[in-house]
């Protein structure tokens, strides 16, 4: 890319000395002969317009020169740009000189950085050296042109309209440089806060990064091409605003449906019910969150089924977080029979602690079992255990959750603990007034 900067700037230079060259005679020849013509044919010329304008529509014939004519013609011109480039020849060479140096020196600069930045790239390096290597190209190019721009100022003002066609050129392409300088800021920006939403230990979302970096990048964008329009080209701008605006009134009524999703998008960054990583139950939906779009949201579901959801409909529905990212909440009861002593109700809460506690892996501040005797059921003294798996995948939760249980059926059996079922208890006591009597009759055939 800078190669094909410094080849367009060399380019540009060359350009502009022929140009140079070729309109100063002709604005001369102009300026001379303003001189002898009359005010009042200047006056009249103005009126009715340009030769060209007369010759374009009909009012007056092409002017036919003869041969002798336009030979001495062109040769009072190559004579007068030979005269031209005479006077300015010194000052030509000069700046041309200078400017291949200038270029040269940026081209070497560039491709050391380049180097550099390659050499950077298989490190870990601290956001200044990233802030410095994004910028750098940018702004080397933002100074040779610069130079090269000030060195032909001398050349550029004999002839008034190649000196405004040129200071326009100049001014957008440092614009389009600065609009390139700050995307590249952005970038820098947004990689290192989407690495940082990646954590957990904080709120940020790769998604809200993802989506402030886009509507930035979309801003500046328009900002740059604006400001090129309305301050360099003077360019009517209201008017295509206005346009605009009609056009996207018209759009969103086409595209309600669309608009919906992406507000619902909004209402999912802001409330931040959950984030990629998490399980969660809509509906009949369960399943972990793998993508989270501008329009729709992906689940992955327990049968491998990809699940995609509008993002409307999920703001407008109940959502059970049932895990968070890398953690999936497993809650289950365990029912001992009403035989159980409350010396034997605190051996099972430890046994349990025992087996559940840095269940593959230390537990995470906060993360730590909850085993508690919840409740006295209707046919069974329940315990409650709450506690996180280490995991995102469902295979894995399968296989933790067949390891948990045997362990917990082992130790129960070798303790004395017995599971409780369901069961129905009558007891049937009498009434004194009303004696229970067992009657038995027989048949008599």
């Amino acid at each position: 890319m800078k190669t094909k900067i410094y080849y367009t700037a060399l380019l540009l230079i060359l350009l502009n000395v022929f140009a140079c060259m070729a309109d100063t005679p002709k604005n001369f020849v102009a300026e001379q002969g303003q001189k002898d013509v009359p005010a009042e044919k200047v006056v009249k010329e103005t009126e009715d317009g340009s030769e060209l304008e007369k010759i374009v529509s009909g009012r007056e014939e092409l002017p036919l020169l003869e041969g002798h004519e336009l030979s001495n013609h062109i040769h009072e011109s190559l004579q007068k740009i030979q005269g031209w480039f005479n006077r300015e020849s010194d000052i030509l060479r000069a700046v041309l000189t200078v400017s291949c140096i200038v270029i040269f020196l940026g081209g070497s600069t560039g491709w050391i950085l380049h180097i550099c930045r390659k050499r950077n790239q298989k490190r870990n390096s601290s956001l200044g050296i990233r802030l410095f290597f994004a910028i750098a190209n940018p702004v080397l190019c933002m100074i040779v042109l610069s130079i090269i721009f000030v060195l032909f100022l001398p050349v550029l003002k004999t002839v008034s309209e190649l000196y405004v066609i040129n200071v326009r050129v100049f001014f957008t392409i440092l614009t389009l440089l600065g609009m390139l300088t700050a995307l590249r800021l952005i970038g820098v920006f947004s990689d290192r806060m989407a690495s940082f939403a990646l954590r957990d230990d904080n709120n940020l979302d790769v998604l809200m990064v993802d989506i402030a970096r886009k509507v930035l990048m979309i801003s500046i964008v328009s900002v740059a091409l604006l400001f090129i329009g309305q301050t360099i080209f003077n360019l009517n701008i209201t008017t295509l605003l206005a346009g605009a605006g009609v056009v996207g009134l018209a759009v969103a009524f086409a595209s309600r449906e669309t608009l919906a999703n992406f507000f619902g998008t909004l209402v999912i960054i802001m409330d931040a019910p959950f984030r990629c990583g998490d399980r969660i139950r809509i509906g009949n939906v369960d399943g972990i969150v793998e993508e989270i779009g501008m329009r729709s949201s992906k689940i992955r579901t327990e049968s491998e089924s990809l699940v995609i959801i509008p993002n409307s409909q999920i703001a407008a529905s109940n959502v059970e977080k049932i895990s968070r990212r890398g953690k999936f909440r497993l809650m289950f009861t365990i029912g001992l029979t009403y035989q159980t002593a409350s010396e034997k109700m605190l051996e099972a809460i430890r046994i349990l602690h025992e087996i559940t506690d840095n269940f593959h892996g230390m537990d995470a501040p906060g993360f730590a079992p909850h085993i508690y005797f919840e409740s006295f059921g209707a046919s069974s003294l329940e315990i409650r255990v709450i506690l996180w798996l280490k995991t995102e995948s469902f295979p894995e939760e399968e296989k933790m959750r067949t390891e948990i249980n045997r362990a917990i059926l082992q130790r129960f059996t070798e303790n004395g603990l017995e599971f409780a079922y369901n069961t129905v208890t009558n007891i049937i006591s009498g009434d004194p007034q009303h004696p229970l009597a067992i009657q038995w009759e027989k048949k008599v055939k």
